[in-house]
């Protein structure tokens, strides 16, 4: 009795130690990962130091140089890309504003078109959800009149003509 007593603890023992070299060996692991997550997030931000550190020096050379032809193109470009988006993004605002301020009667357009997009969205979107939402349940079912009289009904259809007719109010 006493052997099997033994043997079996050790096996219990044996799957504990088990589970604890597993979280072990994961714990291990997700330190690893965090320790390589963080190197690699150092060295992006090293990166585009080192990046802005180039192009700085590089406009110094060209200002040391007074070559201001090609200062000045590079500008230039940088800013005709700004314009675009610049441009693109007011005919959005515009487009997205009048979109929203439709939704309106006209008498209050005029004191919301005062404010800023995203709290003409807002306002928007809670005035026009629906007040009184379809309710989902039983399907309306249309229980057609009976010409019977009362007395010729069975008492089924006398059920039926009952509830039929609580239903309506």
């Amino acid at each position: 009795m006493s052997e099997e007593t033994q043997v079996s603890n050790e096996t219990v023992v044996d799957e504990g130690i088990k589970d604890n070299v597993q979280e072990v060996a994961q714990n291990e692991h997700i330190a690893e990962s965090k320790k390589y997550r963080k190197r690699a997030q150092e060295a992006e931000s090293e990166l585009a130091k080192v990046k802005k550190a180039i192009a700085a020096q590089e406009e110094e050379k060209l200002k040391q140089k007074e070559d201001f032809k090609t200062l000045y193109e590079k500008v230039a470009s940088e800013n005709a890309n700004l314009s675009q988006d610049a441009d693109r993004w007011k005919s959005y605002e515009s487009n997205k504003r009048t979109t929203l301020l439709d939704r309106h009667p006209e008498d209050e357009r005029e004191n919301l078109s005062n404010l800023d997009l995203e709290t003409l969205e807002y306002v928007t979107n809670k005035i026009s959800k629906p007040t009184n939402p379809e309710v989902v349940g039983r399907a309306k079912v249309s229980a057609q009149m009976s010409s019977k009289s009362w007395s010729d009904m069975s008492d089924d259809e006398r059920r039926a003509f009952y509830d039929m007719k609580s239903k309506k109010g």
